[in-house]
């Protein structure tokens, strides 16, 4: 297998890719995600999941848009115990850019690292809610992603369509399932995903 063409020419995405080929040891699915065009309901869908199972300690983190005056300026990463911090704003003083926004990928690095290693540590399901193109070149971050993948919690999550470096990373474990989000079949998809956890 070419994991060149597989997982992009970066040397950290073939590392990611083959150690979450060679992790993906688990006969049970219990990593979960949903992915689908902006605004598709794919946090609506979680969302619906985590309220079927209250008796689950759940960690991990979301990320929440920052409106000012009616116009969305930004995002904050928050832990599900509700700390959080601005990971991109569009007058954010760093030189990273994607589209109209300035991103600290050191936020990733430290506080998203941190959220999910304590996930890993104390929860049972962990949630990621969403993956996106900004945290591509955080590895510490991506390595603590690998580890609850390899893991044996459940993880919930939802990753952006266009964030195709995840999905090269989700697309060969057996261990993983991920829900293809349209308006035609997003009502439908919190009670599969509420069946594969049951099983």
């Amino acid at each position: 297998m070419d994991f060149k063409i597989c997982f992009g020419r970066s040397p950290w995405f073939r590392l990611y890719g083959f150690l979450s080929i060679v992790g993906s040891t688990k006969l049970k699915i219990t990593n979960i995600f949903v992915t689908g065009a902006i605004h598709c309901g794919k946090t609506t869908i979680l969302n619906r999941v985590i309220a079927f199972f209250p008796e689950l300690k759940i960690g991990g983190f979301r990320t929440v848009p920052i409106i000012e005056h009616g116009v969305k300026k930004g995002f904050i990463l928050e832990s599900l115990s509700g700390e959080s911090k601005t990971f991109a704003h569009v007058e954010l003083n760093t030189n990273n850019l994607f589209d109209i926004y300035r991103y600290n990928i050191s936020i990733f690095e430290d506080f998203g690292a941190t959220c999910l290693a304590e996930a890993l540590a104390n929860s049972d399901l962990i949630l990621m809610d969403e993956i996106g193109l900004m945290e591509r070149d955080a590895h510490h971050f991506c390595q603590m992603i690998l580890r609850c993948l390899n893991s044996k919690r459940i993880v919930l999550g939802a990753y952006q369509k266009r964030a195709s470096w995840f999905a090269q990373m989700l697309r060969f474990r057996a261990d993983t399932h991920v829900f293809e989000v349209t308006i035609a079949n997003r009502e439908q998809i919190p009670g599969q995903i509420i069946s594969l956890l049951k099983e």
